[in-house]
């Protein structure tokens, strides 16, 4: 006898989808004393390193309070280093340490095999759909609340 599907709301299931891969993704990582959300902070330092703070916590869409512990935090682990900005003393800039750089290749492996994993039974064509379905409700729930609004903690 067949099991019959429940139905429910997409957002949920996306919000269930995402806890699982996020503690998927810690698991993968579990040699590496993390916070959540610190390994996204990493890696957006490592594609922009000496990034301003106010631009980081744009680029990850959360308050910059936020990113100020996160950072606060990631400078204590040894991993990131702090400077004011050369041309602006009221911003500071984001670097990545030698152990803060060889850690972000750790997070960047660790989420290739969390992604092939995910998306094992995909095909290439899905894999780009879903792609774009994902950055589409990414687009419409950050156009919903004025971007920032509703930012999770990290």
């Amino acid at each position: 006898m067949a099991r019959k599907k429940k139905k429910g709301y997409v957002t949920g299931q996306l919000v269930l989808a995402a806890r699982i891969a996020r503690t998927a993704l810690l698991h993968n990582l579990d040699t590496v004393e993390l916070y959540p959300g610190q390994d996204a902070v990493l890696l957006a330092i490592g594609t922009s390193d000496g990034i301003s703070l106010r631009d980081l916590a744009e680029k990850l869409s959360v308050r910059p309070p936020t990113v100020t512990k996160t950072i606060t935090r990631l400078v204590a682990q040894g991993l990131v280093e702090k400077r004011l900005s050369k041309t602006d003393l009221r911003q500071s800039m984001a670097y990545l340490t030698p152990e803060g750089a060889a850690l972000v290749e750790k997070v960047r492996s660790a989420q290739k095999a969390l992604e092939r994993r995910a998306l094992a039974n995909f095909t290439d064509r899905e894999r780009k759909v879903f792609r774009r379905y994902l950055m589409r409700v990414q687009e419409n729930l950050a156009d919903a609340d004025g971007g920032n609004e509703g930012a999770s903690k990290m």
